[in-house]
């Protein structure tokens, strides 16, 4: 899809929101099941080392409702961010989930490629498409994988997050969503980090469950 043509369709969803949660604006915020507070210091092979904090003005710009941020490295001291952000409702005060698209460029990224790419769960889940991007800064090349989890569906592509919420707020009145965004720095070849990733999601992915609602 062209860049024209993304804004546009962007624009028609935008607008499209806006009627159907000014028609149905009595939904009720969708709790997490659990906090994300308590979200597990060992996922797989990884440990957590350390977290980090949003600050307060980017809470509030956000207006997220619970996130989690913390970093975790595997056998090898290879090392990876983890960042889940939760939104219970998404009708009043410009609560809206922002694309990793859109942020990272804004903190001095620069896009090299960007691509979707399937993920297999095994035999207890179907597989997820989720997004991969690659990006630079000052000579640093980070691999990043997102999706949303959009009234729970995992959803890779922000125009298909914006439909399900649409749809979601017409039959369900539910707006509820989440960003799960998985980051780590390029070692050895792009191809080596990407498979570095994509065996953390399968590993994190059954927990995903326990905290964000269906």
């Amino acid at each position: 899809m062209s860049r024209r043509a993304r804004v546009i369709v962007s624009c028609a969803l935008l607008a499209a929101t806006l009627l159907v949660l000014q028609f149905r604006s009595a939904g009720e915020a969708i709790p997490l099941r659990k906090s994300l507070d308590t979200f597990p210091s060992v996922v797989g092979d990884w440990r957590a080392r350390d977290a980090a904090s949003l600050e307060p003005e980017i809470v509030n710009l956000l207006k997220v409702n619970d996130y989690v941020m913390q970093r975790y490295a595997d056998g090898g001291g290879r090392t990876l961010w983890l960042y889940i952000a939760y939104w219970a409702t998404q009708r009043k005060g410009g609560a809206q989930i922002h694309s990793p698209q859109n942020c990272l460029p804004g903190s001095g990224w620069e896009p090299v490629e960007a691509s979707k790419l399937v993920i297999p769960l095994g035999a207890a889940a179907p597989p997820i498409t989720v997004n991969r991007y690659l990006i630079q800064k000052e000579g640093s090349r980070q691999v990043v994988l997102y999706w949303y989890h959009s009234q729970g569906k995992d959803v890779a592509g922000e125009v298909q997050a914006k439909v399900a919420m649409v749809w979601n707020a017409f039959l369900n009145n539910r707006t509820d969503g989440a960003l799960i965004r998985i980051s780590t720095p390029v070692q050895g070849s792009v191809s080596e980090t990407t498979e570095r990733l994509v065996r953390y999601v399968q590993a994190v992915h059954p927990i995903l469950g326990e905290y964000l609602p269906d």
